[in-house]
């Protein structure tokens, strides 16, 4: 046999799920790994940071990272998706002992679930508020809540002809605004605020998780269709916002920092490549199971590429976007006094708003760019909360008759669970989180090319991969797969946790740090213990069974067609090609 099977080590069989259904069309799976792409704690901070530190060059960093290390691993991950036809957990069917690969995979994303409300929180907020007749951060707006004196340092009361100390900033009026509802301003100082809590964000939480349930129920091909159009409408607002932000004055002044940047080459070093893994993040196993949806014969090489392309076409979008009107609203500060800006995470997010009142109908370009936000964060909750059930309803099969009531139930305590995130403690935290996803991701890319193309094999993973395309994956991109872009991780992962240290730790609260540090390390538990798990329900000696533990199990295109082309071309002595994979006599 070409594999082994479970009957083999007396366990029970893989089953399919016959009612997963595929997408409509294959471009449905482009939009939906698209939608994974549009995180706002990525696009609104680190593009602008590369900008400025190296200009229009950062493009060179990164598409040498996205040459040698993401595209391989998106083209591996959609390969395991279709080829297998399931999710991050139940493709270890390709080497079981290290299918805690794929519980730490889910641990993660449901982490990441639990904050990413937030993102969509905020922009909703800001919405709902501009709904109003007069935008409340609008210099008119303001001056029925900001206390305005003749000491007043807000941008709405600059006067270029006051003397203005060199230290004095000027108030944002979007961010004060905000921190009326919670006081994230000064959640960096030596005696942080006491923890306040919004109401208004926690409802606004409970609207975006319950657009998400009202997509979720569906069925995939339904799915599919609602990702495609709005992820379109999200594209099609950022090209319209971008032809109006070109012509904002100071716009096209930011041309001339493209090319002659301050050359910080130092932080950039840190930043590129981390930008590169957190936007489209291929180690959560997103672009693995919308692979899974695929029909078997679909071209992964073409889209492979197309993926990582658009990825880097809308972070170059969002980036120009961010700066022209960042830049826009810099006009107001001539003598660079700087602004009262709110802690990094967040602060163009929440500065923006205050530049889009200083446009012709501002009430309209609000809700466009408000709207971009919000559909963007809903794609990203729909794409990664149908990873992880499908995932979960692929290894577990008596939930399989539960589907919509387990949907619903997951998304009930995801919603719970983010009420945390509607303080101004819990918005800290989450961005300690958020390091630590992205951290967390590397490592799991690198335990993925790891067991793809040195256990199972170079030869296994070719030989699959021409049979399923009818295209040869050439020896040198194997090469890459097996020996840079390993490296490249590692070396990636060092780089970022330097980055993240230096740069991003600001979190001052004991509990908190302890909180973080225990859901860094307590999910990379089920590694170790799913293997010790494995290697006891196998029989014999223990090198035997760390064999058969590793040897493929059930590994075959799930279709029946296919499933008996691929045993009948691929005979036992191909099979047995690795030293690893050696049969194994029974006792």
């Amino acid at each position: 046999m070409v594999y082994e099977t479970s009957y083999d080590t007396r366990l029970k069989p893989f089953n399919h799920d016959k009612t997963r259904g595929k997408w409509s069309t294959p471009s449905d799976f482009l939009f939906a790994c698209l939608g994974h792409a549009f995180k706002v704690d990525a696009i609104f901070v680190l593009p602008a940071m590369l900008f400025y530190d190296l200009g229009i060059y950062s493009l060179i960093p990164y598409l040498i990272t996205l040459v040698v290390c993401i595209v391989p691993i998106v083209f591996m991950q959609t390969f395991l998706g279709q080829f297998s036809s399931t999710g991050f957990i139940s493709v270890f069917r390709i080497s079981p002992i290290f299918k805690g690969i794929g519980y730490v995979s889910l641990i993660i994303n449901l982490v990441c679930l639990t904050y990413y409300a937030i993102l969509g929180a905020i922009p909703l907020f800001f919405f709902f508020h501009t709904l109003t007749p007069t935008i409340p951060w609008s210099c008119e707006g303001s001056k029925s809540w900001m206390i305005i004196n003749e000491n007043s340092t807000s941008i709405c009361t600059y006067n270029s002809n006051t003397s203005y100390s060199r230290l004095t900033t000027l108030e944002i009026p979007s961010v004060e605004f905000f921190n009326m509802e919670l006081e994230t301003a000064r959640m960096y100082h030596n005696t942080p605020p006491e923890g306040r809590f919004s109401w208004f964000l926690m409802i606004c939480s409970f609207l975006i998780w319950v657009s998400v349930a009202k997509v979720a129920i569906n069925p995939i091909e339904s799915i599919g269709k609602i990702l495609r159009y709005s992820c379109t409408t999200v594209l099609s607002i950022m090209g319209l916002c971008l032809l109006r932000f070109i012509f904002l004055p100071g716009a096209l002044d930011t041309f001339k920092y493209a090319f002659k940047p301050e050359f910080s080459i130092g932080k950039s070093l840190f930043v590129v490549p981390f930008l590169a893994f957190s936007a489209l993040g291929p180690g959560w196993g997103s672009v693995l199971t919308m692979a899974s949806y695929n029909k078997f014969d679909t071209n992964i090489f073409r889209y492979s590429w197309l993926l990582c392309l658009s990825q880097a076409g809308i972070l170059t979008g969002l980036a120009f976007l961010s700066i022209f009107m960042m830049s826009f609203i810099a006009k107001y500060d001539p003598y660079n006094i700087g602004y009262n800006f709110i802690h990094s995470q967040w602060m163009e997010l929440l500065t923006i708003p205050t530049g889009l009142t200083y446009l012709e109908l501002p009430h309209v370009w609000s809700l466009l760019f408000f709207s971009m936000i919000i559909l963007g964060v809903l794609n990203l909750l729909i794409v990664q909360l149908l990873s992880v059930l499908s995932s979960v309803f692929d290894e577990f099969e008596i939930l399989r008759g539960y589907k919509k009531e387990f949907t619903l139930a997951t998304i009930v305590f995801m919603a719970l669970t983010s009420i945390l995130f509607c303080s101004n403690h819990g918005i800290t935290f989450a961005e300690g989180l958020m390091q630590i996803s992205v951290l967390s991701q590397m490592i799991l890319n690198l335990l993925l090319l790891i067991v793809i193309v040195w256990i199972y094999g170079r030869e296994r993973f070719q030989r699959d991969v021409s049979f399923m395309t009818n295209q040869m994956y050439s020896t040198w991109m194997i090469n890459i797969l097996r020996y840079v872009a390993p490296l490249f991780i590692a070396l990636v992962f060092l780089l970022a946790l330097a980055y993240v240290f230096i740069y991003e730790v600001h979190v001052g609260n004991w509990a908190m740090i302890l909180l973080l540090t225990a859901i860094a390390t307590l999910p990379w538990t089920f590694l170790p213990g799913y293997c010790i798990f494995k290697t006891l329900q196998t029989r014999g000696l223990l090198v035997r069974r760390l064999k058969r533990s590793v040897r493929p199990t059930d590994w075959y295109p799930v279709d029946p067609v296919d499933r008996r082309i691929y045993e009948e071309r691929f005979n036992e002595t191909q099979a047995a090609s690795h030293n690893l994979f050696t049969e194994i006599t029974t006792e």
